[in-house]
């Protein structure tokens, strides 16, 4: 994301720097400025934050909400258990858009409000809020609160496939394309069997529950 934002910048930079003389600036051009920005990170951020979520719910968490959310461990499974690639592709396209769309709105507006001479410096500044205000920090935070987000993230998700639905149409189209009928296991032996001694490490489980789910899978 990070390389397609500078790609797109750069690009731009020269296309608006023709167009434009430096210190010749409305106010518009510092609104639509903001704007771009704004775009560019704040929704980069909600979908580094759900992609991070989605991925790591768990089945078992999934199959524990039966009980007491019904409704939410059915959007859930239905979103990650049953339609990953679907969900996954709204989320990156919507990513996708407005990266392209704020890389190439700040970066012409960058050059009208500050000069070509400053926009070097405007793109390695923009990178770098990218890097950690729309990367790091909200797939920490997603990976972190998870379980807090879970609702939120589902109906997010929700509304950007019914939104984004001919385009990700379009994407399901290339997957099956890829994956020509091939289906991935949840879980193997070995893992429920590291899973088992994980839990026992970290105190979730204690020595003899996970010598017997490890018995079991032998």
């Amino acid at each position: 994301m990070l390389v397609h934002f500078v790609l797109e910048s750069n690009a731009v930079a020269g296309i608006a720097a023709v167009g434009s003389t430096d210190g010749g600036y409305s106010q518009r051009d510092v609104i639509l400025l903001i704007t771009y920005i704004l775009m560019a990170l704040v929704f980069s951020f909600l979908c580094s934050v759900a992609e991070a979520v989605l991925l790591s719910i768990t089945p078992s968490y999934i199959a524990e909400l039966q009980g007491r959310k019904p409704k939410l461990a059915a959007l859930l499974k239905k979103l990650k258990q049953d339609n990953v690639d679907k969900s996954l592709a709204a989320i990156l396209t919507l990513n996708t858009i407005a990266h392209t769309v704020g890389a190439i709105g700040s970066g012409s507006k960058a050059t009208v409000v500050f000069g070509s001479a400053w926009f070097g410096l405007f793109s390695a500044l923009m990178t770098l809020m990218i890097l950690f205000l729309s990367e790091i920090i909200p797939k920490t935070i997603g990976a972190l609160y998870w379980r807090s987000l879970a609702g939120l993230t589902a109906q997010f998700v929700q509304i950007l496939i019914w939104v984004l639905y001919p385009l990700i149409w379009i994407s399901e189209f290339l997957t099956r394309l890829v994956a020509r009928g091939k289906t991935t296991h949840v879980f193997s032996r070995e893992e429920f069997i590291a899973m088992a001694d994980i839990g026992e490490q970290s105190g979730k489980i204690d020595q003899r529950e996970s010598r017997i789910i490890q018995n079991l899978f032998r």
